[in-house]
């Protein structure tokens, strides 16, 4: 069982993150001495959210330049911290171009290196990182197939590779990777948080992540003639970022954790809106027909295979280990929309 110095620095990778520059904040509100890798010091389009959360206290912020493809740039950042919040990883779907370098290389090298990284700085105990629940399953239809109705941390995604799904492919190797390389050693644990599609309130404004670009679509009309009949694990990614920071300092946590507070649809999703906003966005009433999906699904993003394997099947997850063992409590999923979209406005 690990105890940790709430005195010394907390390293969050990738903290200008949607789900990241929640964890720095909660951090910082709490008064800890926080420091947090980005990719440029100098760009103020990613940060500067980041340096008002700062200069509001009491905590400590420090920045620090770090690429995830080039070994030992975590180990300065790293240096003396008892906790590492490993968060940093592409979030990228629909059509990518090159799925192992835009993918698959910065999530497997990047676990790596930061890993690496822990084991060559002796300070360091515990590791959380952020892995995903598509490291847990591929289909929505693989549901059909667990005996007691839900996924849960025992699941692994067989399904994706480079070709079909390359974003749960990337998660899944970099999450095994990381208990391979954490199974080697006794100097660190390691503790895998494992999210549904994350929504909630953005900290930076910025538009350029895939949660913010879902509901900004339903926000600009752009599905009101129907939405697609696909379902998934919604959660707020506050509890999210509260998942991990309780992982940090929960000597007794281990293993992995899944993290859903329901599971919903884009119509659901668009009912939540439309009931709180009444008719201000242009929002979807009715389902796409699932023929004309399959016709136009891949010139939109969306495989026949895809579709196949996702479309109509709703899953469904255990999550009370996070409730039981973490003690984390969940946002009901009403107010983490209305919040994002009052945030998003």
């Amino acid at each position: 069982m690990q105890s940790f110095d709430q005195t010394l620095p907390i390293l969050i990778t990738g903290g200008s993150g949607y789900l990241a520059s929640w964890i720095v904040k909660y951090l910082v509100e709490a008064g800890y001495y926080v420091r947090t890798t980005v990719r440029n010091r100098q760009d103020e389009r990613k940060i500067a959210h980041l340096k008002r959360i700062a200069a509001a206290g009491p905590g400590r912020l420090e920045f620090y330049e770090a690429d995830l493809m080039r070994h030992g740039d975590f180990n300065n950042p790293m240096r003396g911290c008892e906790i590492v919040i490993h968060t940093a990883s592409p979030f990228l779907i629909g059509k990518i171009k090159d799925p192992q370098r835009q993918l698959v290389d910065p999530a497997l090298e990047g676990t790596k290196n930061v890993l690496y990284s822990a084991g060559e700085t002796p300070s360091v105990k515990r590791v959380v990182m952020t892995s995903s629940a598509v490291a847990v399953y591929a289909e929505a239809r693989e549901i059909l197939d667990q005996p007691s109705g839900a996924f849960d941390e025992r699941n692994w995604n067989l399904i994706s590779d480079l070709n079909y799904d390359p974003y749960g492919y990337s998660k899944t190797l970099a999450e095994k990777e990381a208990w391979i390389i954490a199974n080697q050693q006794r100097q660190w644990d390691l503790i895998c948080i494992n999210p549904t599609f994350l929504f909630g309130p953005t900290l930076s404004g910025r538009g350029d992540n895939v949660s913010v670009s879902t509901i900004l679509q339903l926000m600009n009309g752009e599905l009101r003639l129907g939405a697609p009949q696909l379902y998934f694990g919604v959660a707020d990614v506050r509890d999210a970022a509260q998942a991990h920071l309780l992982a940090a300092f929960t000597p007794e946590a281990n293993g992995r954790y899944l993290i859903c507070a329901e599971t919903m649809s884009i119509l659901d999703i668009a009912a939540v809106m439309r009931a709180r906003f009444d008719e201000n966005f242009k929002l979807p009433k009715r389902p796409l027909s699932n023929w004309l999906l399959y016709l136009i699904g891949p010139w939109v993003g969306f495989s026949r295979r895809f579709l196949r394997g996702n479309l109509g099947y709703a899953p469904q997850f255990d999550v009370s280990r996070s409730i039981e063992e973490l003690g984390l409590s969940y946002h009901p999923v009403e107010e983490t929309m209305v919040d994002m979209v009052e945030s998003l406005r």
